[in-house]
């Protein structure tokens, strides 16, 4: 599972959004699991639901209240 800080995302469209490199991801690492938390450690997990590097993103969902991240392959 990887641990990201709020400043890392940006909130676009009603949806959270990252570039892998800014998360810190090596290229082609795609965790099954992103928290995604502020400064007090409360926040979302999102669990990978699809990789389509022909878009280049990779979706994942947070189940309990139903947000979604967008990892972008950069």
């Amino acid at each position: 599972m990887l641990t990201v800080n709020k400043a890392q995302v940006r909130l676009i469209d009603g949806k959270l959004m990252g570039e892998a490199s800014e998360m810190g991801l090596a290229p082609g690492e795609w965790p099954d699991f992103i928290a995604v938390v502020d400064d007090a450690g409360k926040g979302f997990l999102f669990q990978r639901e699809q990789i389509s590097l022909r878009d280049g993103v990779v979706h994942y969902r947070d189940r309990a209240a139903g947000v979604e991240l967008l990892v972008i392959n950069d």
